[in-house]
């Protein structure tokens, strides 16, 4: 195991913890729970660039990548849904479009080909984890002690009720970088492979969103 794939690990324990804080010690617990998902959200940024550089750039690292951003946002949106701090239906939404993204990408390596990343996806990925890490703070102010002085009660619904709407902008990029997978994936489905993806061998670093 390689530095990268340990940063890309931590993130597959964190989400486990992050869930175990917001659902067993609601308030102050939303706070660590937001700091560990923070953290475990930048390794993301550094595990892939750490292993271009050291030119360790492996399939087991690129399947790493991209299953444990996976795995870290969809059990803390879980807990999220269950502890009633973000609504049901984005928490379905997102996680069926990683079902639907995966599957696609199933498809398309059976074919060989992959199907490239985009912005939107990229994006998603992104305000996903600001948000969820808006709305655990906002709930750890509203619910808990150590940080609810800094404003009143009021002002921390008023911001909780913000970083959900902002879950919801992620939701509907969520919808539409899923809608441009399955755009990207109509020549594979009907058995005419051209547009929207690409050769195998050029996945070695490539990572999907």
């Amino acid at each position: 195991m390689s530095w990268p794939h340990i940063l890309s690990f931590s993130r597959v324990v964190a989400g486990p913890v992050v869930a175990a804080l917001i659902l067993m010690w609601p308030g102050n617990g939303d706070l660590v729970a937001a700091l560990v998902f923070g953290g475990a959200s930048l390794t993301d940024l550094v595990d892939g660039k750490l292993a271009r550089k050291s030119l360790r750039v492996s399939a087991l690292g690129v399947f790493l990548d991209t299953t444990a951003d996976k795995i870290l946002v969809s059990i803390t949106l879980v807990a999220m849904a269950i502890a009633e701090l973000a609504p049901a239906w984005m928490v379905l939404v997102i996680i069926g479009r990683e079902f639907l993204v995966s599957g696609l990408r199933s498809y398309a390596a059976s074919c060989g080909r992959i199907i490239s990343a985009h912005i939107w996806g990229k994006g998603k990925a992104a305000l996903t984890m600001v948000a969820a890490s808006c709305v655990l703070v906002a709930a750890a102010g509203r619910d808990g002690r150590w940080i609810g002085g800094m404003m009143s009660h009021q002002h921390w619904d008023q911001l909780l009720t913000g970083a959900i709407w902002l879950l919801g902008v992620a939701t509907v990029l969520t919808i539409v970088s899923g809608a441009r997978y399955v755009v990207d994936a109509l020549p594979l489905l009907r058995g005419t492979p051209d547009v929207g993806s690409d050769p195998i061998p050029r996945a070695s670093g490539d990572r999907v969103r």
